[in-house]
């Protein structure tokens, strides 16, 4: 306890000094508590997009067999069915009596030029049920809901998202007004807030929404699969419950070289697990030559210390403190600066990588590994570069150390 005061003391009689040197320990420290964060955030949110969403929910697609189930060989010239079957609202209904089912959505889209007057925007026209804002969490910034009876009853509205209603409507006097549609009049009777998609290209996507009738009445395509997004009380229940609505709605198409089910994410998971690795070791490079500099910056102190303190070696020494006793100081004092250095600098990077996380709408993840392994790692650079000045402390001659002036 005597050498861990009198460290603390030396420390901090000198603060600038201090201050400066522990500079590149917090820099460094910072920076990898802080890419862990955004790695782990990264994979994380990219995982909840493709499995179940902020919100318990999958989409089923129609796909090739091998893209739904690696184990099925895959065919160079797969091909679809001549014709699929509408899949309506009494499809849904019975979706949503699967076991395990909470709700779900059916959808049918496609990208289409929207008109009104000289305006004009290309769009993901998607017509769908009615309690797509209830699983997809949206909310209408202006006029109805997507509970509107006109709505409801399969008339022709339509629903815009925000960045679309203003490309269309400059002056936000659209309401009520009608856009053309593959020559189709809607009339758009709401305008719900624009989602920005998630990460460092964060952007909106320009989507319109219409009844899930309107679509065999306004497109000729009779082969265009549907998306069902099934949504459970769980996040474990996801995939059972998935697998039993692809099932089902495999019992309701022609047998193909293509099938209902969830797109295999095992390789996906792989490809990205080896990204982040590559990420990892990138940037934490770039963070370890931080440390090292930081390392070499406490080694400098340390050795200017020894040299400030040489009288006070040489009393010590001659008063009968044995080698080991001046190593063991300058040690301590050197492992103390670098902690405190390490202790500040998790703090920096536990703050920075909320704040970047947040930024991203990435989920935040405080690894513990990295904090573990950030404060182990400022210890061995304290005694690493902390050995030489406490090395040359302790063969200091108590002789020419009492002549130092």
């Amino acid at each position: 306890m005597e050498d861990i005061f009198v460290a603390l003391n030396s420390i901090l009689s000198h603060k600038m000094r201090s201050t400066l040197t522990m500079l590149g320990i917090i820099i460094g420290i910072g920076a990898i508590i802080a890419i862990f964060s955004i790695i782990e955030g990264n994979s994380e949110n990219t995982k909840r997009q493709l499995i179940g969403g902020s919100n318990n929910s999958l989409n089923v697609v129609y796909n090739k067999k091998n893209a739904i189930n690696p184990d099925i060989p895959d065919k160079a010239n797969a091909k679809k069915p001549l014709y699929l079957p509408f899949l309506g609202e009494e499809t849904l209904e019975q979706i949503k009596k699967i076991p395990g089912v909470k709700n779900a959505v059916l959808s049918y889209q496609k990208e289409n030029q929207i008109y009104y007057l000289q305006n004009k925007a290309t769009s993901k026209v998607i017509a769908t049920s009615q309690n797509i804002a209830e699983v997809k969490k949206m909310k209408t910034t202006s006029g109805a809901d997507f509970s509107d009876p006109a709505f409801r009853n399969q008339e022709q509205v339509v629903y815009l998202e925000k960045s679309l209603y203003q490309t269309l409507f400059p002056a936000g006097d659209g309401l009520g007004k009608y856009v053309e549609i593959k020559g189709n009049p809607f009339k758009v009777i709401g305008v719900f807030e624009s989602k920005k998609a998630s990460g460092l290209t964060a952007g909106t996507e320009n989507l319109a929404y219409i009844p899930l009738n309107q679509w065999h009445r306004i497109f000729e395509e009779i082969d265009v699969s549907p998306e069902v997004t099934v949504q459970t009380e769980r996040a474990d229940g996801l995939k059972p419950a998935a697998k039993k609505v692809g099932d089902y709605l495999n019992s309701l198409v022609p047998d193909s070289d293509y099938m209902f089910g969830v797109m295999n994410l095992r390789e996906f998971e792989r490809q990205l697990t080896k990204l982040n690795q590559s990420n990892f070791v990138l940037l934490a490079g770039i963070a370890s030559i931080s440390l090292l500099v930081g390392g070499i910056g406490v080694m400098n102190i340390m050795l200017v210390s020894v040299t400030e303190r040489t009288r006070e070696i040489g009393v010590k020494k001659a008063l009968g403190a044995r080698r080991k006793v001046i190593l063991k100081q300058f040690l301590i004092e050197a492992v103390i600066l670098t902690l405190m250095g390490g202790v500040i600098g998790v703090l920096a990077g536990i703050i920075s990588g909320l704040v970047i996380t947040r930024s991203l709408d990435y989920p935040y993840i405080l690894s513990l590994f990295s904090v573990f392994v950030s404060l182990l790692f400022c210890c061995i650079i304290g005694v690493v570069f902390g050995l030489l000045p406490a090395v040359k402390a302790s063969k200091l001659n108590p002789i020419e150390a009492l002549r130092f002036e």
